[in-house]
Protein backbone atom coordinates (compact mmCIF):
# COMPACT_ATOMS: atom_id res chain seq x y z
CA UNK A 1 0.00 0.00 0.00
CA UNK A 2 3.23 2.38 0.50
CA UNK A 3 3.59 4.46 -2.79
CA UNK A 4 6.82 6.00 -2.27
CA UNK A 5 10.04 4.52 -0.16
CA UNK A 6 12.72 1.51 -1.56
CA UNK A 7 12.68 1.31 -5.46
CA UNK A 8 10.56 -1.40 -5.85
CA UNK A 9 11.23 -2.98 -9.78
CA UNK A 10 8.30 -3.72 -11.75
CA UNK A 11 9.83 -6.19 -13.94
CA UNK A 12 7.62 -4.60 -17.90
CA UNK A 13 8.91 -2.77 -20.76
CA UNK A 14 7.25 0.78 -21.12
CA UNK A 15 5.35 -0.83 -23.97
CA UNK A 16 3.82 -3.63 -21.62
CA UNK A 17 2.93 -0.73 -19.40
CA UNK A 18 2.90 2.41 -20.19
CA UNK A 19 2.49 2.87 -23.98
CA UNK A 20 0.23 0.02 -25.13
CA UNK A 21 -1.85 1.45 -28.21
CA UNK A 22 2.01 0.96 -29.85
CA UNK A 23 5.30 -0.64 -29.14
CA UNK A 24 7.22 2.71 -30.39
CA UNK A 25 8.31 5.23 -27.84
CA UNK A 26 9.00 7.76 -30.44
CA UNK A 27 4.94 7.03 -31.58
CA UNK A 28 3.78 7.06 -28.42
CA UNK A 29 5.04 10.58 -27.50
CA UNK A 30 4.07 11.90 -31.27
CA UNK A 31 0.81 10.86 -30.68
CA UNK A 32 0.72 12.13 -26.88
CA UNK A 33 1.72 15.49 -28.21
CA UNK A 34 -0.68 15.96 -30.90
CA UNK A 35 -3.51 14.75 -28.77
CA UNK A 36 -2.35 17.44 -26.03
CA UNK A 37 -2.03 20.34 -28.82
CA UNK A 38 -5.15 19.93 -30.15
CA UNK A 39 -6.93 19.88 -26.90
CA UNK A 40 -4.85 22.58 -25.46
CA UNK A 41 -5.31 25.07 -28.86
CA UNK A 42 -9.21 24.58 -27.66
CA UNK A 43 -8.85 25.19 -24.11
CA UNK A 44 -6.62 28.18 -24.06
CA UNK A 45 -7.76 29.81 -27.21
CA UNK A 46 -11.61 29.90 -25.92
CA UNK A 47 -10.30 30.70 -21.75
CA UNK A 48 -8.21 33.59 -23.23
CA UNK A 49 -11.10 34.83 -25.70
CA UNK A 50 -13.94 35.03 -23.11
CA UNK A 51 -11.27 36.71 -20.43
CA UNK A 52 -10.69 38.97 -22.69
CA UNK A 53 -14.01 39.47 -23.49
CA UNK A 54 -14.91 39.90 -20.10
CA UNK A 55 -12.25 41.89 -19.13
CA UNK A 56 -12.82 44.32 -22.24
CA UNK A 57 -9.49 44.41 -23.32
CA UNK A 58 -10.63 46.01 -26.83
CA UNK A 59 -9.34 44.91 -30.52
CA UNK A 60 -5.55 46.06 -29.48
CA UNK A 61 -5.03 43.04 -27.09
CA UNK A 62 -6.69 40.56 -29.51
CA UNK A 63 -4.78 41.92 -32.11
CA UNK A 64 -1.40 41.84 -30.28
CA UNK A 65 -1.71 39.58 -27.51
CA UNK A 66 -4.00 37.02 -27.41
CA UNK A 67 -2.60 34.67 -29.75
CA UNK A 68 0.54 34.66 -28.50
CA UNK A 69 -0.75 34.30 -25.09
CA UNK A 70 -2.49 31.48 -26.07
CA UNK A 71 0.25 29.83 -28.43
CA UNK A 72 2.60 30.00 -25.10
CA UNK A 73 0.01 28.55 -22.92
CA UNK A 74 -0.47 25.71 -25.62
CA UNK A 75 2.96 25.33 -25.81
CA UNK A 76 3.16 25.01 -22.47
CA UNK A 77 0.62 22.03 -21.89
CA UNK A 78 1.69 19.97 -24.59
CA UNK A 79 5.37 20.24 -23.36
CA UNK A 80 4.71 19.03 -20.32
CA UNK A 81 2.28 16.20 -21.14
CA UNK A 82 4.44 14.94 -24.55
CA UNK A 83 7.65 14.96 -22.08
CA UNK A 84 5.66 12.85 -19.45
CA UNK A 85 5.62 10.27 -21.84
CA UNK A 86 9.25 10.90 -23.45
CA UNK A 87 10.96 11.26 -19.77
CA UNK A 88 8.84 7.58 -18.98
CA UNK A 89 10.38 6.06 -21.56
CA UNK A 90 13.96 7.43 -21.28
CA UNK A 91 13.83 6.43 -17.41
CA UNK A 92 13.87 3.07 -18.25
CA UNK A 93 16.27 3.15 -20.89
CA UNK A 94 18.40 4.86 -18.03
CA UNK A 95 17.47 2.74 -15.20
CA UNK A 96 17.80 -0.83 -17.19
CA UNK A 97 14.12 -1.08 -16.49
CA UNK A 98 10.88 0.10 -14.45
CA UNK A 99 10.91 1.13 -11.00
CA UNK A 100 7.92 2.36 -8.95
CA UNK A 101 9.38 5.90 -8.43
CA UNK A 102 10.23 6.14 -12.52
CA UNK A 103 6.78 5.04 -13.66
CA UNK A 104 5.17 8.17 -12.90
CA UNK A 105 6.64 10.60 -10.09
CA UNK A 106 10.09 11.57 -11.59
CA UNK A 107 9.22 11.21 -15.03
CA UNK A 108 5.91 13.91 -14.26
CA UNK A 109 8.67 16.07 -12.66
CA UNK A 110 11.43 16.35 -14.85
CA UNK A 111 8.54 17.15 -17.60
CA UNK A 112 6.57 19.71 -14.92
CA UNK A 113 9.67 21.27 -14.15
CA UNK A 114 10.56 21.63 -18.07
CA UNK A 115 6.68 22.87 -18.64
CA UNK A 116 6.43 25.42 -16.43
CA UNK A 117 9.56 27.32 -17.80
CA UNK A 118 8.05 27.53 -20.77
CA UNK A 119 4.92 29.23 -19.52
CA UNK A 120 4.32 32.83 -18.90
CA UNK A 121 5.72 33.94 -15.91
CA UNK A 122 2.95 36.10 -14.55
CA UNK A 123 0.82 32.46 -14.57
CA UNK A 124 3.28 30.28 -12.71
CA UNK A 125 2.04 31.43 -9.53
CA UNK A 126 -1.46 30.39 -10.31
CA UNK A 127 -0.45 27.05 -11.84
CA UNK A 128 1.04 26.21 -8.70
CA UNK A 129 -1.34 27.10 -6.43
CA UNK A 130 -3.97 25.09 -8.65
CA UNK A 131 -1.79 22.15 -8.56
CA UNK A 132 -1.24 22.27 -4.84
CA UNK A 133 -4.58 22.63 -4.33
CA UNK A 134 -5.19 18.94 -6.66
CA UNK A 135 -2.14 17.38 -5.13
CA UNK A 136 -3.48 18.00 -1.48
CA UNK A 137 -6.83 16.82 -1.99
CA UNK A 138 -5.59 13.91 -3.75
CA UNK A 139 -3.45 12.76 -0.99
CA UNK A 140 -6.85 13.10 1.19
CA UNK A 141 -8.53 11.11 -0.95
CA UNK A 142 -5.53 8.73 -0.64
CA UNK A 143 -5.26 9.08 3.44
CA UNK A 144 -9.62 8.13 3.48
CA UNK A 145 -8.94 5.45 1.17
CA UNK A 146 -6.06 3.35 3.12
CA UNK A 147 -7.89 4.31 6.52
CA UNK A 148 -5.17 6.33 7.62
CA UNK A 149 -8.11 9.38 8.72
CA UNK A 150 -11.28 9.84 8.90
CA UNK A 151 -13.87 11.26 6.44
CA UNK A 152 -14.70 14.69 8.48
CA UNK A 153 -18.62 15.50 7.64
CA UNK A 154 -18.64 19.34 6.09
CA UNK A 155 -14.40 19.08 5.93
CA UNK A 156 -14.44 21.50 3.12
CA UNK A 157 -17.12 23.73 4.76
CA UNK A 158 -15.28 24.14 7.83
CA UNK A 159 -11.88 25.18 6.05
CA UNK A 160 -13.79 27.56 3.54
CA UNK A 161 -14.85 29.03 7.04
CA UNK A 162 -11.82 29.23 8.62
CA UNK A 163 -10.06 30.50 5.74
CA UNK A 164 -13.10 33.10 4.98
CA UNK A 165 -12.57 33.96 8.62
CA UNK A 166 -9.10 35.55 8.26
CA UNK A 167 -9.48 36.69 4.85
CA UNK A 168 -12.35 39.38 5.57
CA UNK A 169 -10.45 40.39 8.98
CA UNK A 170 -7.75 40.91 6.57
CA UNK A 171 -10.15 43.09 4.09
CA UNK A 172 -12.31 45.20 6.95
CA UNK A 173 -8.06 46.15 7.22
CA UNK A 174 -7.65 46.69 3.89
CA UNK A 175 -4.52 44.63 4.48
CA UNK A 176 -5.34 42.60 1.04
CA UNK A 177 -3.43 42.89 -2.37
CA UNK A 178 -5.65 44.96 -4.49
CA UNK A 179 -6.46 41.85 -6.72
CA UNK A 180 -8.12 40.34 -3.47
CA UNK A 181 -9.91 43.60 -2.26
CA UNK A 182 -11.48 43.67 -5.46
CA UNK A 183 -12.79 40.69 -5.79
CA UNK A 184 -14.22 41.07 -2.30
CA UNK A 185 -15.65 44.07 -2.70
CA UNK A 186 -17.84 42.54 -5.33
CA UNK A 187 -18.72 39.56 -3.17
CA UNK A 188 -19.27 41.49 0.31
CA UNK A 189 -19.57 45.00 -1.13
CA UNK A 190 -17.32 48.44 -0.22
CA UNK A 191 -19.40 49.34 3.13
CA UNK A 192 -16.77 46.98 5.32
CA UNK A 193 -13.65 48.85 4.24
CA UNK A 194 -12.20 51.53 6.44
CA UNK A 195 -13.50 54.60 6.33
CA UNK A 196 -10.35 56.20 4.93
CA UNK A 197 -10.86 53.80 1.89
CA UNK A 198 -13.82 55.21 1.37
CA UNK A 199 -13.02 58.89 1.76
CA UNK A 200 -10.77 58.45 -1.67
CA UNK A 201 -14.13 57.83 -3.64
CA UNK A 202 -16.35 60.87 -2.26
CA UNK A 203 -18.38 61.40 -5.63
CA UNK A 204 -18.46 57.59 -6.45
CA UNK A 205 -20.47 57.39 -2.37
CA UNK A 206 -22.25 60.51 -2.57
CA UNK A 207 -23.82 59.51 -6.02
CA UNK A 208 -24.52 56.25 -5.12
CA UNK A 209 -25.94 57.20 -1.41
CA UNK A 210 -27.85 60.28 -2.63
CA UNK A 211 -31.58 60.48 -0.88
CA UNK A 212 -34.40 59.51 -3.33
CA UNK A 213 -36.20 62.67 -4.61
CA UNK A 214 -40.07 63.39 -4.82
CA UNK A 215 -40.02 61.53 -8.16
CA UNK A 216 -38.32 58.41 -6.71
CA UNK A 217 -40.82 58.21 -4.22
CA UNK A 218 -43.73 58.55 -5.98
CA UNK A 219 -42.56 55.62 -8.23
CA UNK A 220 -42.52 53.24 -5.14
CA UNK A 221 -45.57 53.62 -4.30
CA UNK A 222 -46.64 52.24 -7.63
CA UNK A 223 -46.36 49.09 -6.35
CA UNK A 224 -46.41 46.93 -3.47
CA UNK A 225 -42.96 45.78 -3.52
CA UNK A 226 -41.75 49.58 -4.01
CA UNK A 227 -43.36 49.98 -1.10
CA UNK A 228 -42.19 47.56 1.38
CA UNK A 229 -38.41 48.78 -0.50
CA UNK A 230 -39.32 52.20 0.35
CA UNK A 231 -40.33 51.05 3.79
CA UNK A 232 -36.86 49.10 4.30
CA UNK A 233 -34.87 52.00 3.27
CA UNK A 234 -36.13 54.12 6.02
CA UNK A 235 -35.74 52.09 8.65
CA UNK A 236 -32.82 52.68 11.65
CA UNK A 237 -29.27 51.94 10.85
CA UNK A 238 -26.23 52.57 13.46
CA UNK A 239 -24.48 55.59 13.22
CA UNK A 240 -21.33 53.77 12.57
CA UNK A 241 -22.87 51.85 9.49
CA UNK A 242 -21.24 53.28 6.53
CA UNK A 243 -24.12 51.82 4.04
CA UNK A 244 -26.46 54.87 3.13
CA UNK A 245 -29.90 52.47 3.78
CA UNK A 246 -31.29 50.81 6.66
CA UNK A 247 -29.14 47.70 8.24
CA UNK A 248 -32.28 45.43 6.86
CA UNK A 249 -32.29 46.81 3.35
CA UNK A 250 -28.38 46.42 3.39
CA UNK A 251 -28.58 42.85 3.88
CA UNK A 252 -31.39 41.76 1.60
CA UNK A 253 -29.86 43.90 -0.89
CA UNK A 254 -26.55 41.99 -0.74
CA UNK A 255 -28.50 38.91 -0.93
CA UNK A 256 -30.88 39.62 -3.91
CA UNK A 257 -28.24 41.18 -5.81
CA UNK A 258 -25.22 37.84 -5.37
CA UNK A 259 -28.41 35.21 -5.50
CA UNK A 260 -29.53 36.42 -8.85
CA UNK A 261 -25.65 36.48 -10.09
CA UNK A 262 -25.42 33.32 -8.78
CA UNK A 263 -28.03 31.94 -10.65
CA UNK A 264 -27.08 33.54 -14.07
CA UNK A 265 -23.75 31.80 -13.83
CA UNK A 266 -24.46 28.14 -12.69
CA UNK A 267 -27.13 28.72 -15.06
CA UNK A 268 -25.05 30.13 -18.15
CA UNK A 269 -23.06 27.06 -18.15
CA UNK A 270 -25.47 24.90 -17.64
CA UNK A 271 -26.73 25.99 -20.54
CA UNK A 272 -24.31 26.46 -23.14
CA UNK A 273 -23.45 22.77 -21.82
CA UNK A 274 -26.79 21.10 -23.23
CA UNK A 275 -26.83 23.52 -26.60
CA UNK A 276 -25.67 20.38 -28.73
CA UNK A 277 -28.11 18.74 -27.23
CA UNK A 278 -30.79 21.24 -28.06
CA UNK A 279 -31.81 19.86 -31.61
CA UNK A 280 -32.95 16.22 -30.36
CA UNK A 281 -33.56 17.14 -26.84
CA UNK A 282 -35.13 20.53 -26.83
CA UNK A 283 -36.30 20.05 -23.01
CA UNK A 284 -33.20 19.65 -22.07
CA UNK A 285 -32.95 24.26 -22.10
CA UNK A 286 -35.49 24.24 -19.82
CA UNK A 287 -34.18 21.13 -17.36
CA UNK A 288 -30.85 23.01 -17.47
CA UNK A 289 -32.75 26.42 -16.22
CA UNK A 290 -34.36 24.48 -13.66
CA UNK A 291 -31.07 22.68 -12.73
CA UNK A 292 -30.68 22.88 -8.91
CA UNK A 293 -27.01 22.90 -8.76
CA UNK A 294 -28.25 27.16 -10.08
CA UNK A 295 -30.28 27.55 -6.65
CA UNK A 296 -27.66 25.89 -4.78
CA UNK A 297 -24.78 28.30 -6.09
CA UNK A 298 -27.10 31.37 -6.03
CA UNK A 299 -27.79 30.05 -2.13
CA UNK A 300 -24.66 29.66 -1.30
CA UNK A 301 -23.52 33.28 -2.44
CA UNK A 302 -26.16 35.47 -1.39
CA UNK A 303 -26.34 33.92 1.95
CA UNK A 304 -22.16 34.40 1.96
CA UNK A 305 -23.27 38.50 1.26
CA UNK A 306 -26.62 38.61 3.48
CA UNK A 307 -24.47 36.69 6.78
CA UNK A 308 -21.39 38.84 6.68
CA UNK A 309 -23.11 41.93 6.27
CA UNK A 310 -25.67 40.96 8.71
CA UNK A 311 -23.35 40.10 11.73
CA UNK A 312 -21.36 43.03 11.03
CA UNK A 313 -24.42 45.08 11.75
CA UNK A 314 -25.35 42.98 14.28
CA UNK A 315 -21.76 43.76 16.05
CA UNK A 316 -22.13 47.00 15.52
CA UNK A 317 -25.19 47.40 17.47
CA UNK A 318 -24.11 45.04 20.46
CA UNK A 319 -20.75 46.56 20.95
CA UNK A 320 -21.98 50.04 19.93
CA UNK A 321 -18.47 50.19 18.17
CA UNK A 322 -16.78 48.84 14.55
CA UNK A 323 -13.38 46.70 14.93
CA UNK A 324 -11.43 44.58 12.32
CA UNK A 325 -12.20 41.81 14.56
CA UNK A 326 -15.49 41.81 13.54
CA UNK A 327 -14.59 40.23 10.27
CA UNK A 328 -13.35 37.33 11.75
CA UNK A 329 -16.56 36.24 13.34
CA UNK A 330 -18.66 37.42 10.16
CA UNK A 331 -16.45 35.92 8.01
CA UNK A 332 -16.38 32.60 9.91
CA UNK A 333 -20.28 32.62 10.01
CA UNK A 334 -20.48 33.82 6.55
CA UNK A 335 -18.47 30.54 5.04
CA UNK A 336 -20.75 28.33 6.32
CA UNK A 337 -23.24 29.17 3.57
CA UNK A 338 -21.07 26.48 1.70
CA UNK A 339 -23.28 24.05 2.86
CA UNK A 340 -25.51 25.20 0.11
CA UNK A 341 -23.03 24.73 -2.40
CA UNK A 342 -20.31 22.04 -0.88
CA UNK A 343 -16.72 21.95 -2.69
CA UNK A 344 -13.27 21.15 -1.50
CA UNK A 345 -12.29 22.43 -4.94
CA UNK A 346 -12.98 25.70 -4.29
CA UNK A 347 -12.10 25.54 -0.01
CA UNK A 348 -8.57 24.63 -0.74
CA UNK A 349 -7.94 26.75 -3.36
CA UNK A 350 -9.03 29.35 -0.87
CA UNK A 351 -6.72 28.23 1.16
CA UNK A 352 -3.90 28.24 -0.92
CA UNK A 353 -4.58 31.35 -1.94
CA UNK A 354 -4.55 32.87 1.54
CA UNK A 355 -1.10 31.17 2.64
CA UNK A 356 -0.16 32.70 -0.67
CA UNK A 357 -0.88 36.13 0.58
CA UNK A 358 0.10 35.75 4.02
CA UNK A 359 3.55 34.53 2.83
CA UNK A 360 4.27 37.32 0.92
CA UNK A 361 2.88 39.91 3.97
CA UNK A 362 5.58 37.62 6.00
CA UNK A 363 8.16 38.59 3.43
CA UNK A 364 7.80 42.41 3.30
CA UNK A 365 7.89 41.98 7.10
CA UNK A 366 11.17 39.62 6.79
CA UNK A 367 9.82 37.20 8.68
CA UNK A 368 10.24 34.40 6.32
CA UNK A 369 12.58 34.23 3.02
CA UNK A 370 12.11 34.91 0.00
CA UNK A 371 12.10 31.18 -1.93
CA UNK A 372 13.13 32.14 -5.43
CA UNK A 373 11.43 29.77 -8.26
CA UNK A 374 9.13 28.78 -5.72
CA UNK A 375 6.27 29.07 -7.67
CA UNK A 376 7.91 26.51 -10.14
CA UNK A 377 9.37 24.00 -7.63
CA UNK A 378 5.53 23.60 -6.27
CA UNK A 379 4.34 23.54 -9.29
CA UNK A 380 6.59 20.45 -10.40
CA UNK A 381 6.51 18.77 -7.25
CA UNK A 382 2.62 19.17 -6.85
CA UNK A 383 2.16 17.91 -10.63
CA UNK A 384 4.32 15.12 -10.56
CA UNK A 385 2.42 13.67 -7.70
CA UNK A 386 -0.80 14.15 -8.96
CA UNK A 387 0.57 12.27 -11.97
CA UNK A 388 1.88 9.34 -10.00
CA UNK A 389 -1.54 8.85 -8.53
CA UNK A 390 -2.72 9.20 -12.06
CA UNK A 391 -0.72 6.29 -13.21
CA UNK A 392 -1.09 3.81 -10.03
CA UNK A 393 -4.47 4.82 -8.47
CA UNK A 394 -6.63 7.40 -10.80
CA UNK A 395 -9.46 6.36 -8.56
CA UNK A 396 -7.99 8.88 -6.11
CA UNK A 397 -8.10 11.63 -8.06
CA UNK A 398 -10.78 13.94 -8.54
CA UNK A 399 -13.48 13.11 -10.74
CA UNK A 400 -13.15 16.06 -12.84
CA UNK A 401 -8.87 15.56 -12.80
CA UNK A 402 -8.95 12.05 -13.93
CA UNK A 403 -11.72 13.57 -16.96
CA UNK A 404 -9.56 16.47 -17.84
CA UNK A 405 -6.69 14.04 -18.25
CA UNK A 406 -8.73 11.77 -20.50
CA UNK A 407 -9.20 14.36 -22.49
CA UNK A 408 -6.46 16.11 -23.44
CA UNK A 409 -4.74 12.83 -24.09
CA UNK A 410 -7.04 11.55 -26.22
CA UNK A 411 -8.28 8.84 -23.65
CA UNK A 412 -4.62 7.48 -23.65
CA UNK A 413 -4.41 7.88 -19.98
CA UNK A 414 -6.91 4.86 -19.63
CA UNK A 415 -4.89 2.77 -21.87
CA UNK A 416 -2.20 2.05 -19.31
CA UNK A 417 -2.26 -1.76 -18.28
CA UNK A 418 -2.72 -1.19 -14.68
CA UNK A 419 -3.39 -4.54 -14.01
CA UNK A 420 0.60 -5.59 -13.97
CA UNK A 421 0.72 -2.45 -11.34
CA UNK A 422 -2.01 -4.12 -9.16
CA UNK A 423 0.82 -6.58 -7.25
CA UNK A 424 2.76 -3.63 -5.79
CA UNK A 425 -0.40 -0.96 -5.76
CA UNK A 426 -3.88 -2.83 -4.69
CA UNK A 427 -6.57 -1.32 -6.26
CA UNK A 428 -4.98 -0.07 -9.40
CA UNK A 429 -7.07 -1.14 -11.87
CA UNK A 430 -10.12 -0.35 -9.87
CA UNK A 431 -11.61 2.34 -12.40
CA UNK A 432 -11.06 -0.20 -15.32
CA UNK A 433 -11.22 -3.83 -13.69
CA UNK A 434 -12.21 -5.75 -17.25
CA UNK A 435 -9.36 -3.46 -19.19
CA UNK A 436 -6.43 -5.35 -21.07
CA UNK A 437 -4.79 -4.08 -24.19
CA UNK A 438 -4.74 -5.62 -27.59
CA UNK A 439 -0.63 -6.12 -27.59
CA UNK A 440 1.06 -6.92 -30.81
CA UNK A 441 2.64 -10.37 -29.98
CA UNK A 442 5.79 -9.76 -31.82
CA UNK A 443 7.19 -7.16 -28.69
CA UNK A 444 5.54 -8.91 -26.21
CA UNK A 445 4.37 -12.62 -24.55
CA UNK A 446 1.76 -11.29 -22.14
CA UNK A 447 -1.74 -13.00 -23.10
CA UNK A 448 -5.09 -11.62 -21.26
CA UNK A 449 -5.55 -13.61 -17.81
CA UNK A 450 -7.98 -16.23 -17.37
CA UNK A 451 -10.27 -14.07 -15.23
CA UNK A 452 -10.18 -11.27 -17.92
CA UNK A 453 -11.16 -13.54 -20.29
CA UNK A 454 -15.03 -13.10 -20.95
CA UNK A 455 -17.29 -15.86 -21.75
Amino acid sequence: MVVFGKPTSVPYTCYELGHTWTPSCTKASLGVCLDVFKEAVKIYGSLYLIAGIAKKRGKKYFKQKWLAETSQSTLFLTTNGTLFMAFFCLWRKILGRLYLPSLSFIPAACASFVGILVERASRRGLLAVYMANVATETFYRMAVSRGWVRFLPNGEVLIFSVVMAIYLYLYKRNSLPASTVKLFRFLVGKDELPASVLEEEPMVQNRLSATPGPADENESKMTAVKSVLTWLQNQTKHNLCKHHHSCAYYVLKGFTKMFGLGFLIQGGIKVVSVLPRLIKHPNALMQAVKHRDNFRLAAFLGCFNAVFRAVNCCLRYARNSDSDLHGLLAGFLAGWSMLWYKSITISLYTAFKLAEVLYFKGIEKKLVPYIKCADIIIYAISTAFVFHIAVVEPHNLRPAYWKFLLRVTGNKFALMNRHLIEPFVPGSAKLSPDFWPNYDARYTDLVRPAHLIRS
